[in-house]
């Protein structure tokens, strides 16, 4: 093994122990805890200003924009469960809930402990080796990370085109140096992915271009559920400014290991409320009602899948 594919091997396995030392859990456990404490914080100061009976007010009263979140729920799992079933060679119709619970950790708890999550319970549960099953966990985030990187690149490129991209810069101190550090990063990691993706990934022939197009469709079929649930919120709104809520949430979701994605989107978002042209509250209540339901959804699905974390382990192939 030589060239990227052994660098980044190296490189994750002194990540691995590094992590596994007690002080360093110790600290990033303290540091992640502490930027949440921070940004929830400040969400209940921002919407104290805003005034809670007012936002309470104002929750959406469309169904369609409860349809379009479940539906954008619901797309992430469905995606994974087709992405494994390619690469794994199984039929995984019925461990559906165990992408579910992958999302809901991705999501709730930190970036990328669905990965995590979703090893341990193919170890227990498929007769697959371990290798095979690590490798297909690291290829599929990979490409997850080249289409959710392309993706954040394409939509800051159009913002910027259009004049858009000027508000999300303006919505809070240093948003400007962060959309700049997420559209080099996830630019460079798609030419690199790209580059050397013969050597960063181990995928038998033809099985690229299927999970490309899934992760690319996923990701087309994301953006246009979210920006038809604000529409259904708020009809009238201009379409560019969806695009920046957007383009906030996927330069947000680029950093990794980031503490509760949800919260923290909703309460960057709250920022950004000016450029729809609809009262604060308004745009307040839309938010809280998105984050809301991600929160119970999370707990409902959370204690649903319970069970899925406590299966007994199998003897691999």
């Amino acid at each position: 093994m030589t060239g990227p594919r052994r660098i980044i091997d190296q490189a994750a396995e002194r990540w691995r122990g590094l992590r596994q030392r007690t002080e360093v859990q110790r600290a990033l456990s303290i540091s992640r805890w502490t930027l949440f404490a921070v940004i929830v914080a400040y969400l209940i100061y921002r919407l104290s200003q805003v005034g809670w009976i007012d936002v309470l007010n104002a929750l959406p009263v469309s169904p369609w924009f409860y349809l379009f979140f479940v539906l954008r729920f619901l797309v992430h799992p469905f995606a994974e469960l087709a992405l494994y079933e390619i690469v794994w060679g199984k039929p995984l119709v019925r461990h559906f809930f165990v992408f579910i619970r992958k999302r809901v950790y991705n999501f709730a708890v930190m970036g990328y402990s669905g990965e995590a999550f979703l090893t341990l319970w193919a170890r227990r549960r498929l007769r697959l080796s371990d290798k095979t099953i690590l490798v297909s966990v690291k290829d599929i985030a990979l490409i997850s990370a080249l289409a959710s990187n392309t993706a954040t690149v394409i939509l800051v490129a159009i913002l910027a085109a259009t004049g858009g991209l000027k508000a999300g810069i303006d919505a809070f101190p240093g948003a400007g140096w962060l959309f700049a550090i997420a559209f080099l990063t996830a630019g460079t990691l798609a030419v690199v992915v790209t580059a050397f993706r013969r050597k960063l990934l181990a995928l038998p022939p033809g099985v690229l271009p299927k999970l490309l197009g899934l992760h690319g469709g996923r990701q087309v079929l994301i953006i246009v559920l979210h920006a038809s649930m604000y529409a259904a919120a708020l009809p009238g709104a201009p379409l560019l400014a969806w695009l920046t809520f957007i383009a906030l949430q996927l330069v947000l979701s680029r950093i990794p290991f980031l503490p509760n994605q949800d919260i923290v989107y909703l309460t960057a978002a709250l920022t950004l409320a000016p450029i729809v042209g609809a009262p604060e509250a308004a745009v307040a209540g839309m938010l809280v009602a998105e984050a809301g339901l991600s929160q119970l959804f999370n707990a409902i699905m959370f204690a649903a899948t319970l069970p899925l974390a406590r299966t007994a382990v199998k003897p691999a192939e």
